[in-house]
């Protein structure tokens, strides 16, 4: 009986220690996941963002539906920039990214006005912001982004 429960206790605590490695990575998101758990679904569109000293390209965004959108933030600069955006109970940003880097972001938008920008200090005063703004899906208007 003592060789089977020291052999039943070395096996719980090998168990344990597989369960323990099983969860390492949850508490450690990769950088390019960021933003990933915002949206669910399948994705509607990618619009890429050049972020540059002190721009951002496209700043003025029209979508024909809400959905789900991927935002892709790429550093055309030779600064850290990032970008977020935020509106109508969505906030959500990409990591600082060097120059050459890009992020994405995947958010599900509902009609109406949202805000994009680096929020790196001071860079959104410069001139680095813009808007998203997604049409109402309330008419029998044609379809598409």
């Amino acid at each position: 009986m003592g060789f089977r429960g020291a052999l039943f206790g070395c096996v719980y605590v090998i168990l344990l220690g597989v369960l323990a490695g099983c969860g390492g990575g949850a508490g450690n998101p990769s950088a390019s996941s960021q933003g990933s758990n915002a949206a669910a679904g399948p994705v509607v569109k990618t619009i890429e963002v050049k972020e540059t000293e002190y721009k951002l390209t496209p700043d003025e965004i029209s979508l024909n539906k809400a959905g789900t959108y991927v935002f892709e933030a790429r550093n055309s600069g030779s600064t850290t920039h990032a970008l977020e955006i935020e509106g109508k109970g969505v906030e959500e940003e990409t990591k600082d990214l060097g120059a050459g880097q890009s992020a994405k972001l995947k958010v599900a938008l509902k009609s109406g006005k949202y805000e994009i920008y680096c929020p790196v200090d001071g860079h959104r005063e410069q001139g680095m912001e813009g808007t998203v703004t997604v049409k109402g899906s309330s008419g029998g208007g044609s379809g598409g982004y």
